[in-house]
């Protein structure tokens, strides 16, 4: 486990290292146009793999105990023949509409960025097809090291290319570059990773099976990413400025990639404990709930109030002068990104309860709500207004997942008075702004944020915010220094 956290603490470096380069490199205008060419190629990567990837994370595991070899293989064929044909039509079509497409995003040669972005794409495409066999194959470790790698990959070859004046289809092939890095390095386990046997098995997961568990996926993915930023940045593209696209996207993938670090390394291990919990006895799942609500906040309400409180230095200090106006989007994302963490374990809630319908469902009515405002708001107000659709989608969807879960778990609560306290425990982090005020440019951003982290093991102690059984989770967790930390705070209970 150690290794995997190394490894995705790693890929997080190099991923923000990279987006500092980046936004310099190209600049307000041409990251602008980056962001909306990333829109459409999430999209396209999405599409192209029509929710089958979690068909190979479902099935794969269920043949393996069957020693269902060449079902499996069968299985994974079929995978990736949907994943190359989706990609070949994309192609196609990204090579006919490229017109149309630069006339709706309204930057010129953005159709030709589209159409060599999805070409490119490829290699994203199969890493996430080769990602998810090895997955469902237990094979972590070389998917880790392959997914570092990449980066490593990416950042060695963008800075050159921005150097030379590539631009935005330097970024595009240094990207392409870093996932055919990674596709190489995992080709060599994909057969070793279905080889079960030689024994003959018949065909375990129809055609029909297959789509039935995969479309939903499909549906899912789309209406994620129409939720979570897209919608804004293809709207704002479309109806404003390159410009404000990039602010935009500045001020949203800052905090996300900062914010997400945390659960997305605890994600797994309190899946399998949730999950487990819930098999031995369904009572315990309110429970494994709460506690999962004590450890998520613990750990990312500092980062959301450090981030609120020094965002608006951090930005013009690490993108440019020119990022200024996504200094405050950025700032006030971190308080709304806060809110979206108390969906967070109602959300596993529901997977664990086999009730993916019904997240289904939740997307398609915040879908709603964020494409309806995005339309009435963007057009007039631009960035201010992409952020409010952003911001009630948010603020609706804990109580969507609230109402859903209660009517299967009736004892489910939300545990507000600990998240309060853990809000509480993050206030003398304020000392960061008269320091900020005093103190200007960069010597005032690092002595800022080392005066806030300093008061932080101080205060969260004063507060009484780890008990004995967040003290106990926080331990489990597969952070580094994670167990001296909570040993630290626990001291005088």
């Amino acid at each position: 486990m150690a290794w995997s956290v190394a490894a995705r603490a790693g890929r997080f470096l190099l991923g923000f290292a990279s987006s500092v380069v980046v936004v310099r490199g190209l600049g307000d205008h041409d990251y602008g146009v980056l962001s909306a060419v990333r829109s459409v190629l999430m999209f396209v990567v999405l599409l192209a793999g029509f929710g089958t990837g979690q068909t190979l994370l479902r099935f794969l595991p269920a043949l393996r105990v069957k020693h269902a070899r060449d079902s499996a293989r069968k299985l994974v064929r079929r995978v990736a023949a949907v994943h190359v044909v989706v990609w070949l039509v994309m192609v196609g079509l990204s090579i006919l509409l490229k017109a149309p497409l630069e006339r709706v995003l309204k930057s010129p040669g953005v159709g030709e960025f589209c159409a060599i972005g999805i070409g490119l794409a490829i290699f994203e495409v199969l890493f996430a097809l080769f990602g998810n066999v090895l997955n469902a194959a237990y094979d972590t470790r070389r998917l880790s090291m392959a997914s570092l790698a990449s980066h490593v990959v990416y950042i060695a070859v963008v800075v050159p290319m921005l150097h030379f004046g590539w631009g935005v289809v330097g970024v595009l092939v240094a990207a392409a570059a870093g996932n055919a890095v990674a596709c190489a390095l995992v080709w060599p386990r994909l057969r070793a990773s279905l080889d079960w046997g030689s024994a003959a098995s018949p065909e375990t997961v129809s055609a029909e099976r297959f789509w039935r568990y995969s479309l939903p996926f499909a549906a899912i993915g789309i209406l994620n990413l129409i939720v979570w930023r897209q919608s804004e940045t293809l709207m704002l593209a479309h109806f404003r400025s390159p410009e404000e696209t990039g602010y935009f996207d500045l001020a949203y993938r800052l905090p996300q990639t900062i914010l997400e670090f945390v659960p997305g390394t605890v994600w797994p291990l309190v899946m399998a404990g949730m999950s487990e919990a819930y098999a031995r006895d369904r009572a315990r799942l309110s429970g494994a709930v709460e506690r999962y609500y004590h450890m998520l906040f613990a750990l990312v309400t500092p980062l959301c109030v450090l981030g609120a409180l020094l965002a608006g230095r951090a930005v013009p200090v690490l993108f440019g002068a020119q990022m200024q106006p996504a200094a405050l989007p950025t700032q006030l994302f971190f308080v709304i990104f806060t809110v979206s963490f108390l969906s967070t374990p109602l959300s596993m809630a529901l997977y664990v309860l086999e009730k993916t319908t019904l997240n289904l469902l939740i997307y398609v009515v915040l879908a709603i709500i964020n494409v309806g405002l995005d339309l009435i708001l963007i057009p007039k107000f631009g960035v201010p207004g992409a952020m409010v659709p952003v911001a009630l989608a948010i603020a609706a969807q804990p109580l969507l997942y609230f109402i859903a879960v209660k009517r299967l778990v009736p004892d489910i609560k939300i545990p507000f008075a600990y998240i309060l306290r853990c809000v509480a425990a993050c206030v003398p982090c304020v000392i960061a702004v008269p320091i900020l005020h005093w103190v200007g440019g960069t010597v005032g951003f690092v002595i800022a944020a080392l005066a806030g982290l300093a008061v932080l093991p101080v205060s969260f102690r004063a507060a009484g915010v780890f008990g004995a059984g967040e003290l106990a989770a926080l331990t489990a967790v597969p952070l580094p220094f994670a167990g001296r930390l909570a040993r630290f705070m626990g001291r005088g209970e």
